[in-house]
């Protein structure tokens, strides 16, 4: 959330409850299905920010709004990128989604401290993706995800593993998601989970049921298992097979661990047929 701040040049309130939503689950995507730390390159590739002002009661005109006022969406195109993807289809029913909010400590002024300024100006300059000698480098980890695709993971089954697994994709944690498995002490799973005891299928589901559009059945919960869960799909890493410039971002260099395998080049090899619904 701190590179999203100060990529779009906002605060935290700015975003709305589906961006928040978007950016949790590109993370836990790229943890525990891809095996890597979220690759700001690929979020680039995928998604801009747009600028939601509130309609009035005067027809055409409408005013910039104090909280949640920046929404992210899919890029569209020639590329096609939604179908780079894997399928979002987020709920627009937040009815009294504010009456839930609460404060948040900002520890070491790690986000950007509250104004509760009003933002207004376009967010155009912040639409532009990435640079053209990069492009080629994304190959391999959209390859991965037209693979994850055609086996069946959407954004639902995404949000119910990360509840099953009770953790927080966009909290720093002692372990990433492709991490939590067989030989891990108690200790350190404990140090990432959200709470003691692991939550009922059906109270996941209707988690689930709140943030996306259309049913979530309580069957359908980890479906789609993350790595290194049995079932999960195994994208075999190879060798390294290609740079990248760690330079193009200070705040990049802050916020995202630079640890070997992270641009790895990706070969595919399905570690389980079938079994993997669809919700």
């Amino acid at each position: 959330m701190r590179a999203l701040c100060h990529h779009y040049g906002v605060e935290l309130q700015h975003f709305s409850p589906n961006a928040v939503t978007a950016a949790a689950v590109f993370a836990a995507a790229c943890e525990g299905y891809l095996g890597m730390m979220p690759h700001w390159d690929l979020w680039l590739h995928l998604y801009r920010g747009e600028l939601f002002n509130a309609p009035t009661r005067t027809t055409g005109v409408r005013k910039p709004v104090r909280a949640r006022c920046l929404i992210l969406v899919l890029k569209t195109g020639k590329m096609e990128r939604p179908r780079e993807y894997i399928p979002v289809g987020l709920t627009s029913n937040h009815a009294e989604w504010d009456s839930q909010w609460f404060y948040l400590q900002n520890d070491d002024d790690l986000l950007p401290a509250y104004t509760g300024r009003l933002i207004s100006e376009h967010l155009d300059q912040r639409m532009y993706g990435v640079v053209q000698v990069h492009q080629s480098w994304l190959d391999p980890l959209l390859g991965a995800l037209k693979k994850l695709r055609e086996e069946g993971l959407t954004t639902a089954l995404v949000l119910s593993a990360v509840h099953h697994r009770r953790v927080l994709p966009l909290m720093s944690q002692p372990l990433k998601m492709d991490e939590m498995g067989p030989g891990i002490s108690s200790r350190d799973l404990e140090a990432c989970r959200m709470s003691n005891e692991a939550p009922a299928d059906d109270k996941v589901a209707a988690r689930v049921r709140a943030t996306v559009a259309g049913d979530f059945k309580p069957e359908h919960v980890n479906g789609f298992p993350m790595r290194p869960d049995k079932g999960s799909i195994d994208l075999v890493s190879s060798s390294l097979a290609y740079g990248f410039d760690f330079g193009i971002s200070s705040i990049f260099l802050k916020l995202v661990s630079t640890r070997a395998g992270f641009n790895r080049c990706l070969v595919f090899e399905a570690s389980g047929k079938g079994g993997r619904g669809r919700p």
